[in-house]
């Protein structure tokens, strides 16, 4: 018998307890690893690599649809231009501040993406925008598969299970947490006239996600609507975000740091010794310009500017236009 478990897409089997897809029981839906993880939060690793990833996006068919979804903390586009027919769905609306405009968000993308049918911003914790996604689903699936890919912790497994939850009589869930690859293979699941496909969560080897350990994870992720801190900068100094992350600056500056409401931020001199062993990365910013510290934060600073960034990992920190 061959059969997936229902939560993370991996094929069932009871020969090996050190293997993903465990079970004691081969009538059991989900695995051992995703009812432990859902019951008792208990999240065991499972080591997947690009490859792995990479042949599951080689296999979506050119005319499928896909959506897309990336975190507004992130927003990462860089693979967009990879599929044919796609919908952006940005997520996580209700942690960026209700200031922030929908339409503001789109024409932002809109305007740094070539290849795409139709943007939405969406919050599955709040059911916000649902039922709009859900129409743009079926104008553009045309009785095709419906591809669901994001990088990891881009909200995907939630938003599937809302749509289940919200338009379907089933009875089943996508395992989901905060933790990185908890869908390890294709989950297929039918509902409405709409064959949506869950892949597994794309891994950004650059996230500071990969580098910390669940409790450090769990600490970081926001869960409620950010309260952005402001800072007039003057002269010199640096800034320490939550002793992981050093920032230099050289001169005035209007800035605003968008991040989990329980981290710190510190306010030190240049001569200060913190973080000065870490991995430095210089930035020339022209005005109106984001840093981003991909999965903890993003920095808006209004002028132009000489930034120094120390880091006590090897991750992704790039500059944008700004966001809000």
């Amino acid at each position: 018998m061959t059969k997936k478990c229902s939560g993370c897409g991996v094929l069932l089997q009871n020969d090996n307890i050190d293997k993903e897809g465990y079970v004691d029981d081969l009538n059991k839906d989900i695995c051992e690893r995703c009812f432990k993880l859902k019951y008792y939060g208990e999240y065991k690793e499972v080591t997947l690599d690009n490859k792995d990833y990479q042949n599951i996006l080689n296999s979506i068919p050119k005319d499928s649809l896909v959506v897309y979804l990336t975190s507004l903390l992130s927003l990462n586009l860089d693979i967009i231009n990879n599929f044919n027919n796609v919908i952006i769905v940005l997520t996580k609306k209700d942690l960026l501040p209700k200031s922030v405009k929908d339409y503001k968000l789109i024409d932002y993308v809109s305007k740094r993406v070539n290849n795409y049918l139709d943007i939405e911003v969406i919050s599955s914790v709040k059911n916000y925008n649902l039922d709009s996604l859900m129409n743009k689903i079926k104008k553009y699936s045309n009785n095709k598969e419906v591809y669901f890919i994001g990088n990891t912790n881009s909200g995907k497994s939630t938003l599937i299970n809302k749509i289940i939850k919200n338009y379907s009589e089933k009875d089943i869930e996508v395992t989901t947490s905060i933790y990185p690859s908890t869908t390890l293979n294709k989950i297929e699941i039918d509902l409405e006239g709409v064959h949506i496909v869950d892949t597994p969560g794309l891994i950004s080897d650059g996230s500071i996600i990969n580098k910390l350990d669940l409790k450090e994870i769990k600490r970081i992720t926001p869960k409620k609507e950010i309260k952005p801190r402001s800072y007039q900068l003057k002269g010199k100094g640096s800034l320490i975000i939550d002793n992981k992350i050093r920032v230099d600056y050289f001169s005035d500056n209007n800035i605003t740091i968008y991040l989990a409401n329980n981290l710190n931020i510190v306010k030190a001199g240049l001569d200060n010794s913190k973080l000065k062993n870490g991995i430095k990365k210089e930035f020339k910013l022209s005005k109106d310009k984001d840093i981003v510290i991909e999965d903890l934060c993003f920095i808006k600073f209004t002028k132009s500017s000489n930034i120094d960034i120390y880091s006590l990992y090897n991750i992704n920190i790039y500059d944008r236009d700004n966001l809000i």
